[in-house]
């Protein structure tokens, strides 16, 4: 049984060498958050549907890998809380900037 990691690109989009590799710095403009952000729930949609046809495979009877239901259900949960946490960052970081006294 092979077991594929969750998806590095998520990792991997957050990393610093990641960034500046494909061009993006502190004081980029174009929305290369967004684009990050894009990615990440995309990444988090792909990993839901992973676990969604795992888990319709079994009931149907198509399957009988259990551990691969259990770990694919496992990615579709760690990439939402990671997607989850990133947007609580971020509405706390908008909520602080709009306390702001100018």
């Amino acid at each position: 049984m092979a077991i594929n990691p969750l998806s590095s690109n998520i990792v991997d989009l957050l990393s610093l060498e990641t960034l500046t590799s494909k061009g993006y710095t502190a004081h980029s403009e174009g929305g290369s958050f967004a684009d990050i952000f894009t990615e990440a729930l995309n990444t988090v949609s792909v990993s839901d549907t992973a676990d969604k046809a795992s888990a319709l495979a079994l009931l149907a009877g198509q399957t009988d890998d259990m551990a691969g239901l259990i770990i694919d259900s496992q990615k579709a949960e760690i990439a939402l809380t990671l997607a989850l946490t990133l947007r609580n960052k971020v509405m706390e970081a908008y909520t602080e900037i709009m306390r702001m006294q100018v």
